[in-house]
């Protein structure tokens, strides 16, 4: 069997973090993924869809801390879940991508920042 997303997308806000009962720390990002595309009118036309992503191990988590902010571009590769809850008698289903397994990964697509470009006033060029 497999379940496999993968999207390639922009941060819509600082990832956040919390610590887990067991000490393990979990980040989640709302992460966009915009479509376009033409209409019968020629007319350019855009969707965003949000998604919600849950990060689990150290090693992903300090990276994403490190790293991401709000419009940072990613892709992920993690597995689509569902939580089921209760609001005001009503349930309520939410779909979310979970990356905890080994294969799954957030690879930061942003070019890292240089300290000084060559072009600029005082470099060695």
């Amino acid at each position: 069997m497999l379940n496999q997303v993968e999207l390639i997308g922009r941060l819509g806000n600082d990832p956040e973090f919390r610590t887990l009962n067991s000490g393990d720390r979990v980040c989640n990002i709302r992460l966009a993924t915009t479509e376009t595309w033409k209409n019968d009118a020629g007319e350019r036309k855009e969707r965003t869809t949000w998604h919600t992503v849950e990060v689990f191990g150290k090693g992903k988590v300090n990276a994403i801390e490190k790293c991401l902010r709000k419009g940072s571009l990613v892709h992920i590769i993690g597995q689509l879940r569902y939580d089921e809850y209760e609001k005001d008698g009503v349930k309520q289903v939410r779909a979310k991508i979970n990356l905890s397994g080994p294969k799954h990964q957030v690879i930061f697509l942003d070019k890292k920042p240089t300290e000084q470009a060559d072009d600029e006033p005082g470099s060695e060029g």
